[in-house]
């Protein structure tokens, strides 16, 4: 007699299997539905991003305070012969490095970019929006061997559109220059794209050592007192008296400028100084009723005052030489403000200055903020280009850079302990010249001159479906600035002729999360397979 219990299990198992199979069908039909008009992978090839998105780099940690930073592997790659390679510090010196490292040994630590999911823009449930971090095809190369370009998307259509001092500028279609006032951007990409110019926790562990290495002595960190208020190598800095101190800042040991430290091998991008800075400490006065605390920064002909005194945060804007007051607001400051710390605690204070307004931070939550303007982007370039004039910027915009940015933090009333204490800069758009090596002959006549939106006695119009892309690496970055014409396939087909833009026929989507970080391997030269984890971000 035949076991009719086992071949009936044996036909469960096949109908099981079946209906296994059937599911995963039916899962990667629906994935790959999914992935080709909702979502979807890519991977970052370049740099141009960093580092809020990184290409192929290299990790480099620094032995004298062990702060972390990635670089560009290109140069490192390709250069492989060379003996060594000199690792800096770029919370100690960006001049001066503290060890030497085989390139050997660099390039075989080389990663991979990052690998990144794809929202794509579906009308009319998202749409395209400033600050958005997209991916589209190269309008100036959509056949070719990277169609495919991630960039921040900075212009919109129907507008004009401006680039001043590192800033975005726009206004209505027919507006002219001085109509144009700023974009700002909203404080959750804010603080994703600053960038980090000093923090004071990481101090050098060995004093000596550092020397040795650098070859010279070392001056101490940018923040310096004329009081002989002692701050070099120390993480907490603490003033035991009630009588007035103060730091300034040294631009000789770091610059307040827009160097990147992923471009750290490329000693030929010029640097521009910039004043849209972050500076961030935790205040713990002994006598918080009687502390008093004002930081000056000093950019375009003005100086940005933030004041924090017993119960009132003061924000003003003056002008430098006369010390005239242009604009100011005063907010209370109290123990039961929100975002206050508990008696006794530090107050985690962070003051920016950024896109035309000055905020302050307290525990995270903001406590104030007070917009100016220049009457237009024109009187801010004359203003950040001091003895300099409008026509003499015009001519030569890259070689004359903006006048410097000074720092002085005062204090007064009561003994306190500062810590971390940190400076930060914002993205800075720089002017760049045209050059028939970013444009591609096919698409015809090299364009030249200034780039794209830099001549604000002709800023850009944009048409009806034009979007303008910039990467935050704008030191390198081959972007909307610099493109020139579109390929002939896409004029014929999009019947769009405009150089320097992408249509939103070419828009794929907003770069939502990093999914796969650069890989990292199990042993120092073995093959990198491993997920950072720890650097899993979703991208502001």
């Amino acid at each position: 007699m035949p076991d009719d219990g086992a071949n009936h299990q044996t036909q469960q198992t096949a109908g099981g299997i079946i209906e296994t199979l059937q599911s995963l069908i039916v899962a990667f039909v629906f994935a790959m539905a999914f992935r080709g008009f909702v979502l979807e992978g890519f991977v970052i090839p370049t740099g141009s991003m960093a580092p809020t998105l990184m290409g192929a780099h290299i990790r480099v940690r620094s032995p004298a305070t062990g702060y972390e930073y990635a670089v560009d592997s290109a140069e490192i790659v390709m250069g492989q012969h060379r003996s060594d390679r000199p690792i800096y510090d770029p919370t100690l010196s960006h001049q001066y490095p503290v060890i030497a490292v085989p390139s050997a040994v660099l390039a075989a630590q080389n990663r991979m970019g990052d690998r990144v999911l794809v929202l794509k823009y579906i009308d009319p449930f998202t749409a395209p929006a400033r600050w958005d971090v997209a991916v589209f095809k190269n309008p100036t190369d959509p056949v070719g061997e990277a169609p495919y370009y991630i960039k921040r998307m900075v212009g919109m259509p129907n507008e004009t559109m401006l680039v001043a001092d590192g800033d975005i500028f726009t206004g209505p279609p027919d507006a002219q220059t001085s109509a144009l006032r700023i974009e700002r951007k909203p404080e959750h990409v804010q603080r994703a794209v600053w960038q980090l110019i000093s923090d004071s926790d990481y101090a050098p562990a060995e004093i000596q050592r550092l020397e040795a290495a650098m070859r010279q002595r070392w001056r101490g960190g940018p923040w310096q007192s004329s009081e002989g208020w002692e701050t070099k190598g120390k993480r907490a800095w603490s003033w035991d008296k009630a009588t007035p101190a103060s730091l300034a800042w040294n631009s000789e040991i770091i610059p307040i400028d827009d160097w990147n430290a992923y471009n750290i091998y490329r000693r030929d991008i010029p640097l521009y100084p910039t004043a849209d800075l972050a500076i961030s400490a935790a205040l713990d006065p002994l006598d918080p009723t009687a502390f008093n605390s004002t930081l000056d920064i000093g950019a375009r002909g003005r100086i940005f005052r933030f004041a924090v005194a017993p119960g009132t945060l003061t924000l003003s804007v003056l002008e430098a030489e006369s010390q005239k007051v242009v604009a100011t607001a005063d907010f209370p400051l109290s123990a039961t403000a929100k975002g206050s710390a508990p008696h006794g605690q530090p107050l985690a204070f962070e003051f920016w200055h950024v896109d035309q307004r000055l905020s302050v931070y307290l525990a995270g939550d903001e406590i104030g903020h007070l917009d100016y303007d220049f009457g237009g982007p024109i009187n801010r370039i004359v203003a950040s280009h001091y003895g300099r004039t409008l026509e003499q910027y015009i001519a030569n915009p890259t070689g004359q850079r903006p006048t410097p940015t000074t720092l002085e933090w005062r204090f007064s009333g009561s003994p306190f302990t500062m810590r971390r204490v940190r400076v930060e800069r914002d993205l800075y758009y720089r002017p760049e010249f045209l050059s028939a090596a970013n444009q591609f002959p096919a698409n015809g006549t090299a364009i030249s001159g200034l780039g794209f939106a830099i001549d604000p006695m002709n800023p850009a119009r944009l048409g009806p479906t034009d979007h303008v892309m910039f990467g935050d690496n704008s030191g390198a970055s081959k972007d909307s600035r610099l493109w020139g014409k579109s390929h002939p396939l896409v004029v014929s087909e999009l019947g769009n002729d405009h150089p320097f833009i992408v249509p939103r026929e070419m828009l794929i989507g907003k770069a939502w999360s990093v999914y796969f970080p650069s890989p990292i391997a199990l042993n120092p030269g073995g093959r990198a397979f491993i997920p950072d984890f720890g650097r899993l971000r979703f991208i502001r």
